[in-house]
Parts: C-alpha cells; sequence; structure tokens
C-alpha cells in the first residue's frame, strides 16, 4: 500500500516531468545540474482527524531556480507547475489527491546570478478502501 506521501511524491514527479517545458525535473538534484530546475521539495503531512486517520493534508513545496537577470523565466516555469497542478484532481494508487496552491514567490538568489521560486501546494488526500 502505498502512503499518501509517497503518492504525492509519484504524483509531481510524472506530472512535472511530463508536462514542464524548458527544465529538468528533480526529487534528488544532482551537484552538476545546471538550470533551469523544478525540484520536488519538502512534503509534509497530517491526518485529518488523528493519528489513525488514513486521509492527509498534505504540503507540498517546490522550487525553481533559473539563471539570469530577469524574473521572467522562473515566473513562466512556476506558472506551467501550476497550471499543470494546482486546481485539480489527481488518482494515484489508491488515493484521491485535490490540490490548491497555497502561495507562490520568486526572488534572487543569494548570488545574484538568477531567481528561485517557491510554490507550494496544499493537497487533500483521501483513500478509498
Amino acid at each position: 500500500m502505498t502512503s499518501a506521501k509517497a503518492a504525492t511524491e509519484l504524483l509531481a514527479f510524472e506530472q512535472l516531468h511530463s508536462g514542464v517545458n524548458g527544465a529538468a525535473v528533480f526529487q534528488d538534484v544532482p551537484d552538476d545540474a545546471p538550470p533551469p530546475l523544478v525540484i520536488i521539495g519538502d512534503i509534509e503531512s497530517a491526518p485529518f482527524a488523528g493519528a489513525d486517520d488514513p486521509d492527509r493534508r498534505i504540503t507540498l513545496t517546490l522550487i525553481v531556480i533559473t539563471e539570469g537577470d530577469e524574473r521572467a523565466p522562473c515566473v513562466d516555469l512556476q506558472e506551467q507547475v501550476e497550471a499543470i497542478l494546482a486546481g485539480r484532481s489527481f488518482r494515484v494508487d489508491e488515493w484521491n489527491l485535490h490540490v490548491a496552491l497555497e502561495s507562490s514567490d520568486a526572488v534572487l538568489s543569494e548570488d545574484g546570478t538568477g531567481y528561485v521560486g517557491t510554490t507550494i501546494l496544499t493537497l487533500l488526500a483521501f483513500r478509498e478502501d
């Protein structure tokens, strides 16, 4: 049986890998991977009603990294990610996953050579028995 977190990670990778244009998608980024990148980041999970409840509220953080002086390429990739996942429902194994956009930002990287975008999605994961 797949966990809700595993189903979320699988959903994010499969949908983004096949749907994002102009950037590589990674769960584990190789050290030598050049930008632009879309990274499947942190996944937090909490049960709806007590520890034994299989249904979960999941927070998924996606990171976009681009190079260059302009913010637009980062924002464009974030918009692709949001169009692929947000406001949609998916079936993964025994899970029904409902995805909503929580927040999105794009900031100058620490070294000033590009932009880092953070998109946070909330998923409601309901297990079918």
